[in-house]
Order: C-alpha cells, then sequence, then structure tokens
C-alpha cells in the first residue's frame, strides 16, 4: 500500500495501480529495462495492472520477467469502455491509473487519481485534461509512486 496525505487532510491509500501499457510505459512496444526495474519495484506496494489493447502484440513478452505486473489485454473495438470498466471493478478510493491515450480518458474518472504521460509517442489532449498529474516520461510516472512526496508537492492546494 502507498499512503500520503495532502497538507489540506485529503489522504490516498493505493492499494492499485492500473497502466496503459504503449505510450504510457512502453515506446513502440518496446518497454527499457529501467522501467522494468521500477515496475517491479511498484508492484512490492500496489497490485499492478497493465490493461492494453496491445498494438504491437509485445506486452505480454515484454512483461513476462516483471515480477508483479499481470497483463490484462482487452478486445479491440469499445476500448475505452473496457478500460472505464475495468478501473471501476478496481475501486476508485484506492486506484491511481496512468494512461496517454484516447482509450484512457474514460478510465481516468473512475480512479481516485489519474497521470497522463506524455511520451515520444504523443498523448491525446482531453485525455491530459482529465489528469490529475501530468508527467513527461514512464520513469517520472512510477516515481511518483516510489516517492509519494512527489504527488503531495504536486496536489497540494
Amino acid at each position: 500500500m502507498i499512503n500520503f496525505t495532502l497538507p489540506d487532510g485529503q489522504e490516498y491509500k493505493l492499494t492499485q495501480a492500473v497502466f496503459d501499457y504503449n505510450g504510457t510505459l512502453a515506446e513502440d512496444g518496446i518497454l527499457t529495462e529501467e522501467t522494468k526495474t521500477l515496475l517491479r519495484k511498484v508492484a512490492e506496494l500496489v497490485k499492478v495492472t497493465v490493461l492494453t489493447a496491445d498494438t504491437f502484440g509485445l506486452a505480454r513478452e515484454q512483461l513476462a520477467d516483471v515480477t508483479g505486473a499481470q497483463v490484462h489485454i482487452i478486445d479491440k473495438g469499445a476500448e475505452a469502455a473496457q478500460k472505464r470498466e475495468f478501473v471501476k471493478s478496481c475501486g476508485k478510493e484506492n486506484t491511481i491509473c496512468f494512461g496517454n491515450g484516447a482509450n484512457d480518458r474514460e478510465m481516468f474518472g473512475e480512479a481516485v487519481l489519474a497521470v497522463g504521460v506524455i511520451g515520444p509517442e504523443g498523448a491525446y489532449q482531453p485525455t491530459l485534461a482529465q489528469a490529475d498529474v501530468v508527467v513527461t516520461n514512464p520513469k517520472a510516472a512510477l516515481m511518483l509512486l516510489l516517492k509519494p512526496g512527489r504527488l503531495v508537492a504536486t496536489l497540494r492546494a
């Protein structure tokens, strides 16, 4: 579990992290070793699910050696709705989600916190508008969980 409290008293008790794969964690379907290492560390603290349409067909292979990360591949078509329903089933009060694409926007509304990731593949502006926090790469996204003081600094009123 990842716990932190904002200066206004708002408490967060995160037990689940849901990540989009392509553009959020991976570039052109490939994970860096650094991202794998950080994902393993996050998975020691919270349940990690990578939720993806798997555009490049590489998610399972790339995540095979990332202990603790579960891969959930959604069906083609109605991807935004599938992601929204998956995150909703996790429980809003304890779930943080990460994404960058058009099919990530709806899931952002079903998590207590949503993080937009702007990487080399770009990001869908309406999704970023739904995010509580926006970062510029997978490492920065994962470090928010490993160093939650960064979330406090960003979210404080």
